[in-house]
Order: structure tokens, then C-alpha cells, then sequence
């Protein structure tokens, strides 16, 4: 009995594992790839701050260059309301536009070049568990 219990309680941990590790995007994952709200600051120059924030490790698609990448530039506390009471998979949009940047790859070799240009936005973002976990879109 007690094995049996050890091995079912293995199995569990194994696919609490698989599931963090592979299934569901995180909160601190969404805000590393779409969300700034300190380095933009710092950059006058559009294609110098898509360059800077696509270099940072893990903004790489596994093929190569990521051919874009859109980053708001609010606070994370600006998207993080709308998922708040939300259902798992929930898309929600803001009702203000926020400012965002979007990097565009215009050359892969020798190194990923990525111009970028500012918008003023609607963001819509997926939530799970009460958080934003995916940028699903900008519109006007």
C-alpha cells in the first residue's frame, strides 16, 4: 500500500513538472518577453532599444531570430487587473491605449538587427490564474 502510494504520488510530481515546464505560460515569463517599462526610458533611438531588448537571453526563437516582438511599455500593474477574476484562457483587452514597441527583424546574419517603432494601443492578454501569461495582440 505504502508503494503504491509513493508511486502514484511520483507520477504526480512528475506531471505537475511536465505541465509548469511545458504547458502553461508564466507571469514572470510574459513580463521578461512583452513587458518594459524601465528600459525604454533609457533609449531615444527605436531600433537601438529593439536591439538591446531582443539580444537578452531567451528573446531568440530556437530557429534563429525572433522575426518580431511587441513589448508594452506601462507597468506590469496596468495588464495585471484586467485578468484579475478571470477564468484560465480568458483574453482581455484594456480600455486605454498604452504605448508599446514593436521589433521587427530586418537582418539575421551576422547577428540579429531588428528595427522598431512606437504605437499607442489597445493590449489584449491571455490570463491564467489570475494573471496575464500571454500577449495576444495590440490594436489602435
Amino acid at each position: 500500500m505504502a508503494m503504491s502510494s509513493l508511486w502514484w504520488t511520483t507520477i504526480l510530481l512528475l506531471a505537475l513538472t511536465v505541465s509548469t515546464c511545458y504547458g502553461v505560460p508564466t507571469y514572470q515569463d510574459f513580463l521578461y518577453k512583452h513587458v518594459d517599462n524601465t528600459e525604454r526610458n533609457k533609449y531615444t533611438n527605436n531600433a537601438a532599444y529593439c536591439n538591446f531588448m531582443m539580444a537578452r537571453p531567451g528573446m531568440h526563437d530556437p530557429r534563429g531570430c525572433k522575426t518580431r516582438n511587441t513589448f508594452v511599455n506601462a507597468p506590469p500593474t496596468a495588464l495585471n487587473t484586467l485578468c484579475r477574476n478571470q477564468p484560465n484562457r480568458a483574453l482581455r483587452t484594456t480600455q486605454q491605449q498604452l504605448p508599446v514597441t514593436v521589433c521587427d527583424l530586418i537582418r539575421s546574419r551576422p547577428t540579429c538587427t531588428y528595427t522598431g517603432n512606437q504605437f499607442n494601443h489597445r493590449v489584449q492578454v491571455g490570463c491564467w490564474g489570475g494573471l496575464p501569461v500571454h500577449l495576444d495582440g495590440t490594436f489602435p
